[in-house]
């Protein structure tokens, strides 16, 4: 799959749940977009397979939408899936730049861990949230280049809190794995 097919896949994502949204992103949006594309989902889809987007660019159209009917899990202004829009006062959603999508990798779909682990061994990521191994992984490219990960837990209500924090080089220690992985 080309880098433009998984541009379609990030800004795309949304269609089967949203189909009357529109999701275009802006000139900056779509650079960084290509970029994630480029330095985090080509390389994983040479390494592993295919790439699933399950939560990718959002619009402020389409953003408005999701905070409408499940605003308890998102992050808006801190989660890089806005890229570089503006909400209608023109200020910028988030203001980390760069982008962000929530990936699952056929065949491992059981083990997201894996793709993690080599994600935070091998890329230039901005931040990877984990939210655990049979789950998407969110992946950002951006301009911080932090290379921060964030576990995220679970409460009984379903509602989702930050864990355990760190680095990539940290990523076996954070979720308990082996190096071998």
């Amino acid at each position: 799959m080309s880098n433009s097919e998984l541009k379609d896949k990030v800004v795309n994502w949304h269609q089967y749940r949203y189909p009357t949204i529109d999701n275009i992103p802006n000139e900056q949006s779509i650079n960084a977009i290509s970029d994630l594309c480029s330095n985090i989902l080509l390389p994983i889809q040479n390494e592993f397979g295919e790439v699933s987007v399950t939560y990718g660019f959002t619009s402020h159209s389409l953003l408005k939408e999701i905070q409408k009917l499940n605003p308890s899990h998102i992050a808006p202004n801190l989660d890089q899936h806005a890229s570089y829009e503006k909400n209608s006062r023109g200020k910028v959603i988030c203001g980390r730049g760069g982008a962000a999508c929530d990936i699952v990798v056929t065949g491992f779909e059981s083990n997201m861990y894996e793709i993690a682990k080599w994600a935070a061994d091998k890329l230039q990521l901005d931040r990877m949230y984990l939210y655990g191994n049979e789950r998407p992984v969110h992946l950002s490219f951006g301009p911080e280049n932090s290379r921060f990960i964030q576990i995220m837990n679970m409460r009984m209500d379903g509602r989702r809190f930050p864990g355990k924090r760190g680095t990539c080089k940290e990523l076996s220690n954070l979720i308990g794995i082996a190096d071998e992985l």
